[in-house]
């Protein structure tokens, strides 16, 4: 019997795994299914955190655990009922960039969570979140590698973020995030998401 979600590991320039990012599944499809992002956000938190006497001790092997937020389940502060020591706060690249958001995300940090963009692409409402973020995520299939390079040589040494290479699917793509100085690496070439039997085993 499989868990209701999978997770990918994320690695350092090392190669070693330093945290996981976990993905809603439902039923025998590996692929994220049609329903809302609220929904998928609560189901993973339920699995990691709360469910009977599972701890996500037993599915990450103590690791940080990263889960996407929507606009609403941030608004809403689900996170605050979650540890902050275990939980990164994936920002959605859905959300609109507004006001209430950035003051949510001000009082998250301020009590300890660490936040990470989802699939950042730079624009004009998005910049002024760049010094909110502990961790920039940078989708590889996304945005052109020139796009990329352009982002990181204007707003790497203004920021103190680390950066996280997504989606990295050839060994070019990595040797080029590695020479851009990226911090953290994910995707197919390094490892493919795995669902989780249940019950868990870590």
């Amino acid at each position: 019997m499989s868990s209701n979600f999978a997770r990918q590991a994320i690695f350092d320039t090392q190669k070693r795994v330093i945290a996981y990012e976990f993905l809603f599944r439902d039923g025998f499809r590996d692929s994220f299914p049609c329903i809302s992002s609220d929904i998928a956000t609560q189901s993973i938190l339920n699995d990691l955190f709360i469910q009977g006497k599972v701890t996500h001790n037993a599915i990450s092997g103590g690791l940080p655990c990263f889960v996407n937020f929507s606009y609403q389940s941030l608004v809403d502060g689900t996170a605050l009922r979650y540890p902050p020591e275990n939980l990164v706060v994936e920002v959605l690249e859905d959300c609109p960039a507004d006001s209430v958001l950035f003051d949510k995300l001000i009082d998250l940090k301020e009590r300890g969570y660490c936040i990470a963009f989802d699939d950042f692409i730079p624009s004009t409402d998005w910049i002024p979140f760049l010094g909110l973020a502990d961790i920039i995520k940078i989708d590889f299939r996304a945005q052109s590698l020139d796009a990329i390079a352009d982002f990181v040589h204007e707003y790497r040494q203004k920021f103190s973020f680390q950066l996280l290479a997504e989606k990295i699917e050839t060994k070019q793509e990595y040797h080029f995030a590695r020479e851009l100085g990226f911090d953290l690496f994910q995707g197919y070439q390094l490892s493919k998401p795995e669902r989780l039997p249940y019950p868990f085993v870590a």
